[in-house]
């Protein structure tokens, strides 16, 4: 014997309903619980399974009835959250002023560290101060594939065919301004004292070159990374203690418009009591958490960390250059 037991199609406007009418939409549900367990108890019934039909309608009306304890929060929360996203004229509890200013200065401060980052993660383009290598890059791919296709015919086994395929160029070099400098003055054959001359500039490129790939490297780890970790998991930390503010705060505001609609009882006003202890120590809780957040030294010492390092490139840059004009002035100019 086939069942066939389904429930009453829900009304299109759910949510208005859910708005206007939230008890009513609970006894919906109700009704259709209760009509889910008359069907199943007749089923039953019609096969001659009495017992069976009795504890099962016993264990569903049980299931029933917690439901209907459980949806009752909920529904009314769900109401109020949509009363506020919808902007109701509804009262809402005040959050106090330190509050709110904290959290205004901590957004100020996220905002100042991913405007830092945006300019800052220049340094992990190894090539931001030489941009034509897009073009140049185009006849490195075709020697590049060239390579390979020679590799690849010396391959005698497939895991040196895929070592080949995986490896990078064997004269590589980094893309700075400073390397390809080098790199372009290695390339032409010039004898005498030009040669001499362009021979010690190159040497000294590529130690410039060196010393910025390393400035990159400290900013990237020790600068960049810090900020990126404070973001994700500091200010996250800091954003979800928020989050439970205005889930506290709703909680309390919730109860508040149950008891001005069905009016006081002991139970509603212990409630009442317990959901403000709770938005209390949640606010105080987010409160101490933005605190450590908006100290200004911990700003001010990652900056400097930052300016520490660019000084410190800056300063073996103009060593390695004053020690290039020393050696450019002694190079002996031919005659002819």
């Amino acid at each position: 014997m086939s069942m066939s037991i389904r429930f009453k199609e829900t009304p299109v406007s759910f949510v208005a309903q859910l708005v206007q009418h939230p008890m009513s939409f609970f006894s919906n549900i109700q009704q259709q619980l209760q009509q889910t367990t008359s069907q199943l108890t007749e089923s039953f019934n019609s096969l001659n399974l009495q017992d069976t039909a009795t504890q099962i309608k016993s264990n569903i009306e049980s299931e029933v009835s917690k439901v209907n304890s459980n949806l009752k929060p909920i529904i009314a929360r769900t109401q109020r959250q949509i009363q506020e996203k919808i902007g109701a004229n509804i009262d809402i509890s005040e959050l106090p002023q330190e509050y709110k200013d904290l959290e205004n200065r901590v957004d100020e401060i996220l905002k100042f560290y991913k405007k830092v980052l945006e300019i800052t993660r220049t340094y992990e383009i190894e090539s931001y101060d030489y941009p034509n290598h897009i073009k140049e890059n185009v006849i490195d791919y075709g020697k590049l594939i060239n390579e390979k296709i020679s590799e690849l015919s010396k391959a005698n086994s497939t895991s040196e065919a895929e070592k080949v395929l995986l490896s990078g160029r064997k004269d590589r070099t980094p893309v700075t301004f400073a390397h390809t400098f080098a790199t372009k003055l290695n390339s032409v054959n010039i004898d005498g004292s030009l040669g001499e001359a362009i021979k010690k500039i190159s040497e000294i490129e590529i130690k410039i070159g060196n010393e910025r790939l390393e400035q990159d490297n400290l900013i990237i780890n020790e600068f960049n990374k810090k900020i990126e970790d404070l973001i994700k998991v500091e200010f996250q930390k800091c954003y979800e203690l928020r989050e439970k503010v205005l889930d506290a705060r709703l909680n309390f505001d919730t109860v508040r418009a149950e008891i001005k609609a069905n009016g006081e009882t002991e139970e509603l006003n212990k409630k009442l009591e317990e959901k403000e202890d709770e938005l209390v120590s949640a606010t105080e809780v987010a409160v101490e958490s933005m605190k450590e957040l908006i100290k200004p030294l911990d700003s001010i010492n990652l900056m400097k960390i930052l300016f520490k390092i660019q000084l410190n490139y800056h300063k073996n840059v103009a060593t390695q250059l004053e020690g290039l004009i020393d050696s450019l002035e002694g190079v002996e100019v031919d005659e002819d």
